[in-house]
């Protein structure tokens, strides 16, 4: 089965986990708010991610932590929502669809990524199936991942080093912005599955190198992809003077380098038990169309 097939299975198979998981009740404009935003599509990497690494290293029974793997996909929906306001990127559409603001103001749109990203953490500490003590360092590494010291901070970098022109910059932003999350959920799937030391290494570096490769193809991309296949508007970031790899570095070599961090992905997990699916996963994230 090719990868891109393969990608479509499971993100079915979470978006049924995630069904489970979308919660309601009153005030049902923010519950339906959430559940707008959840249900807009989108690969699922992040959850796959979780699956994909603890399988890398032996684990069989997925279900157990399904939940877990839904709860990367609420704290990133949070983050796309509250990317697309108007004072972050003011986007109007998101995987082909209005954005949240635009479908219910502003103020629903940020309490609705506000209670995404609290609900994550309730769904994760829910959990009956995983030991405490491994809940407690998935956690940890969801926050680290994602708060001020991963997505937030590198959030804040991106807004605040708009107009400067360093590599320091661009390789921070990158890393916080994104590369922290992806990898965090590798080292949850390594947590999730008794990974030895070695094994957990190799995917926290797998995480790196594919989420740095991720959004500089997504830098790529906002250059010369095709709005409708992206369900976004492109060249964004060059009218508003944002700091990018191409912006910098030019196409072709922010394409190089994007490869470059994929080929020392791939050659990271050569040591675990199946890395062979994760292997695959690094090669997409740089097929991703143009």
């Amino acid at each position: 089965m090719e990868i891109k097939e393969y990608l479509k299975k499971q993100a079915e198979y979470i978006n049924r986990k995630i069904s489970e998981f979308i919660p309601s009740g009153r005030p049902e404009k923010l519950f339906e708010a959430m559940a707008y935003s959840l249900t807009a599509g989108g690969k699922r990497i992040r959850p796959v991610l979780i699956i994909e690494s603890a399988k890398a290293v032996g684990m069989e029974n997925i279900d157990e932590i399904a939940d877990i793997a839904v709860a990367s996909e609420f704290i990133h929906t949070y983050s796309l929502i509250h990317d697309d306001l108007p004072a972050m990127d003011d986007d109007d559409l998101r995987r082909g669809k209005p954005t949240c603001h635009r479908v219910y103001g502003e103020a629903i749109a940020i309490l609705a990524g506000d209670g995404l990203q609290s609900y994550a953490f309730e769904i994760v500490s829910t959990n009956r199936t995983v030991s405490p003590d491994k809940l407690i360092k998935v956690i940890n590494l969801l926050a680290h991942g994602t708060g001020i010291y991963g997505m937030v901070g590198g959030q804040a970098a991106d807004i605040l080093h708009e107009k400067e022109n360093s590599f320091n910059d661009i390789q921070f932003i990158h890393t916080h912005k994104t590369a922290k999350f992806i990898q965090s959920c590798c080292q949850i799937g390594a947590v999730l599955a008794d990974a030895n030391e070695k094994e957990e290494k190799a995917l926290k570096n797998y995480g790196l190198y594919i989420g740095l490769a991720f959004q500089i193809w997504d830098d790529v991309l906002d250059e010369i992809g095709d709005e409708e296949k992206l369900g976004k508007k492109t060249k964004k970031d060059r009218d508003k003077n944002k700091l990018t790899y191409p912006s910098i570095y030019g196409l072709e070599k922010s394409k190089k380098i994007a490869k470059d961090y994929v080929e020392m992905a791939i050659n990271e997990i050569n040591i675990l038990k199946s890395p062979e699916i994760l292997q695959e996963i690094a090669k997409y994230i740089i097929s991703r169309e143009v």
